[in-house]
């Protein structure tokens, strides 16, 4: 992989990681025609885009709502004394509810976000399968009044 710096990308290449993150489904034609950009040079600013690890993978965004889980809540986790808090954080992420998980400082050791249709399902989550792990000391559960993603 080639080595990034800030050098490398320009306003034109702000421009057409801009317009992919509103629709990473546009063509080739229609972002050249949405940033003024020439087709050849879209063309080739997105191989080296992708080529250089910026753009990773076209994705889409799932309106998770509108297919029943509509609660978040933020579980705080301490990890038992001696236990890797990074290997747990890996094995919690695979979990299919768990949308997002960071490693953080103060008295707890790691924290994840978390959507489930209702409180029973959430109820479900930490009690059956949190607390079967004996890497996890304690929980925190809280949960989100309302939740806004920055898309």
């Amino acid at each position: 992989m080639v080595e990034i710096s800030e050098k490398n990308i320009d306003e034109k290449d702000l421009a057409i990681l801009e317009t992919l993150k509103e629709d990473s489904s546009l063509s080739i034609q229609k972002i050249a025609r949405k940033t003024s950009i020439p087709i050849a040079t879209v063309h080739h600013r997105l191989k080296r885009l992708k080529r250089e690890g910026i753009i990773r993978r076209y994705t889409i965004i799932i309106d998770k709502a509108k297919l029943g889980k509509r609660l978040v809540a933020h579980v705080l986790i301490k990890a038992a004394p001696k236990s890797d808090h990074i290997a747990l954080l890996e094995k919690l992420m695979k979990h299919a509810e768990v949308e997002d998980g960071s490693a953080i400082t103060g008295p707890f050791d790691i924290m994840i976000k978390v959507r489930v249709a209702d409180i029973d399902d959430l109820d479900q989550f930490v009690l059956k399968y949190l607390r079967t792990f004996d890497e996890i000391a304690q929980t925190e559960s809280m949960i989100a009044f309302r939740n806004i993603t920055k898309e």
